[in-house]
């Protein structure tokens, strides 16, 4: 019986190991564009936007960036310690629910209350023209569509 040729199989190699090469970066692109991750935070409310009035009492509140590329979730706590969120899952369409570690119990937090905000980039499966419900602290709340006033 013949033995099949080396070549062939080499290329079949080289073929299946390029598609999987390919999918892989197209994975790890796609990750990229809809990371969960924070792209900033910081003290305060969001720059140069307008708090809604719920906010008022302390109430934690969401408001896009750049046209819908970016939402904020503005936390309020102490100063020293404050509520960072440091990761969301979508739960559902235009659901998110927010990861929010608690303070380490060793550490001295005053008792302030002041806001925290923090920055994520929007999925590209987010409608931004549709209501978003965010949870978090045990709270949920609705950041706006674009389209709603």
């Amino acid at each position: 019986m013949p033995r099949p040729s080396a070549r062939p199989r080499r290329f079949s190699r080289v073929a299946v190991a390029s598609v999987v090469a390919g999918l892989t970066m197209l994975a790890l692109a796609g990750c990229a564009q809809n990371s969960t991750k924070p792209v900033t935070d910081y003290k305060g409310e969001p720059k140069g936007v307008e708090a809604p009035a719920s906010s008022a009492g302390g109430a934690p509140f969401s408001v896009w960036l750049k046209g819908g590329d970016q939402f904020t979730v503005t936390l309020y706590g102490s100063s020293t310690c404050p509520p960072i969120a440091t990761r969301f899952k979508l739960t559902g369409h235009n659901k998110v629910e927010l990861t929010i570690p608690q303070p380490d119990k060793k550490k001295i937090c005053t008792m302030d209350y002041v806001p925290h905000t923090t920055v994520f980039a929007t999925p590209n499966t987010i409608d931004r023209h549709s209501d978003v419900a965010v949870t978090g602290q045990g709270l949920t709340w609705v950041l706006r569509g674009l389209s709603s006033k």
